[in-house]
């Protein structure tokens, strides 16, 4: 199997996972559901990936690949390495624009909540492999660019804004029938991405 495709099967079969395990859940979801939904044979996912353990990790880093691509993070933190060169309102906005950007990916992937969800019962080597692996890297990334949160409030804005930015296109049937907005709407994200940034960094007076 040449190189090319075996890269492109073994992303679709991540990707296959990626979907499966954020609708079904860990538990629940076999691997033979999954090589199904990824249109490849048992033996093909079992090549790539012997366990389903393994699959899980590379659809985590699959996810949080994808998640550091679109937020930018790096390029985010660097600025605000330089931020005593920026007045407060240059600072605030790049705040804003860092909160933006996650409101904007939770809508184009409502699988991250559901994923992060969907660990499994027996899941303490799973949360403390992605803690470790991506969730600490994460927050002190996110933690120098709203470097104006006290460090003992950051878990707490780090998680409200999480389940904030994700839950209303987690269950975007609900929220359309509950309110008669539909949050996949171009103009519904903005709003949303909007609202959380000044509802997390208000005006100053």
């Amino acid at each position: 199997m040449r190189k090319a495709q075996r890269d492109a099967t073994r992303t679709q079969i991540v990707k296959a996972a990626l979907s499966c395990i954020a609708e079904r859940g860990y538990d629940a979801v076999t691997t033979r559901y999954i090589a199904s939904v990824a249109d490849v044979s048992q033996g093909l996912l079992t090549y790539h990936f012997k366990t389903k353990e393994i699959l899980w990790r590379a659809a985590a880093e699959h996810l949080f690949e994808i998640l550091d691509e679109s937020l930018g993070l790096d390029i985010l933190e660097f600025n605000a390495h330089d931020a005593k060169k920026q007045t407060v309102a240059e600072r605030d906005e790049m705040q804003r624009d860092c909160i933006r950007r996650i409101v904007r990916f939770h809508a184009k992937h409502p699988e991250l909540l559901r994923f992060m969800l969907q660990k499994g019962s027996d899941n303490d080597s799973r949360t403390e492999w992605l803690v470790d692996t991506h969730i600490k890297p994460s927050l002190k990334q996110f933690s120098t660019v709203m470097s104006h949160i006290p460090e003992k409030d950051l878990p707490h804005m780090l998680y409200a804004l999480s389940g904030a930015s994700g839950i209303i296109f987690s269950v975007p049937d609900e929220c359309e029938r509950a309110t008669g907005m539909n949050p996949r709407l171009t103009s519904a994200i903005e709003r949303h991405a909007d609202y959380l940034a000044y509802l997390f960094i208000p005006e100053r007076n």
